[in-house]
């Protein structure tokens, strides 16, 4: 539908408001599949509507002045919150309340709004929108694709689970650099030589995991700097092109 109206002349970018607990995957799917260079922004408010300092006028405010912005023309998709500008990719809640929740640890933010004015000091370099290769034109259901995370004593009883449940993707919400417990590693090889593909992300937050020589081997996919929701959000757009671990790799490495 966005994809739709960016199409008419007569609309510049469009705003959507959304709850802040999944702002960032809606933000990063739509990166990932609006066909236009229009700016799609996405806002939400930490605060209530009642509450003494809401947050939420002068972010609905911002989106809309930041939506019918030059500057934000193939900017790819914007979060506008707490005066500041992020990319869909990168940003992450990192608050249970603060205003300032959204963040794009180290990599940071596009820009800020001064005096109600967007100003960008740099952009996104991995592809999105326009440039994406992804068609949901004609789908009406993702992949069935599940999130594990793992903790210390962890046993692969959930990954088996999701695949008897139906999943055609795993995510591992790993430890530090993408590490996984040994006690579920011999079910995810399993699982990843059947043909059903595993990205090992991390529960880190933060930093990218790369790939090794060992995922090659097991047919892993290495999440890069996306976080498991994230990552999950990509392999199901992945899985409507292919299964291949190398191709869906390639798409970690591009988006």
């Amino acid at each position: 539908r966005v994809s739709e109206l960016l199409q008419q002349p007569e609309v510049n970018g469009i705003v959507i408001t959304h709850g802040t607990d999944t702002l960032e995957e809606t933000a990063y799917f739509l990166n990932l599949t609006v066909k236009s260079e229009k700016p799609v922004v996405l806002v939400g408010a930490m605060r209530p509507a009642t509450a003494m300092s809401a947050d939420g006028p002068v972010n609905l405010l911002n989106a809309v002045a930041l939506a019918g912005s030059q500057e934000a023309v193939g900017k790819g998709v914007l979060i506008a919150m707490n005066d500041q500008i992020n990319g869909a990719r990168d940003a992450t809640k990192t608050n249970t309340t603060h205003v300032e929740t959204f963040k794009s640890w180290e990599l940071g933010y596009l820009g800020y709004f001064q005096n109600g004015k967007p100003i960008f000091y740099k952009a996104s370099l991995r592809r999105h929108t326009a440039a994406a290769e992804f068609d949901i034109s004609k789908v009406t259901a993702l992949p069935r694709v599940d999130i594990v995370y793992l903790h210390v004593n962890c046993d692969d009883i959930l990954v088996r689970a999701a695949v008897s449940a139906g999943a055609l993707g795993i995510v591992i919400a790993a430890f530090g650099h993408g590490n996984l417990h040994i006690n579920i590693k011999p079910a995810l090889i399993k699982i990843a030589r059947s043909g059903i593909p595993v990205v090992r992300s991390t529960r880190v937050g933060n930093g990218i995991v790369s790939r090794s020589a060992d995922d090659t081997n097991n047919k892993f996919i290495a999440a890069d700097s996306l976080n498991p929701q994230k990552a999950r959000i990509l392999l199901q757009l992945a899985l409507l092109r292919t299964k291949s671990p190398e191709e869906i790799q390639r798409m970690f490495d591009e988006y």
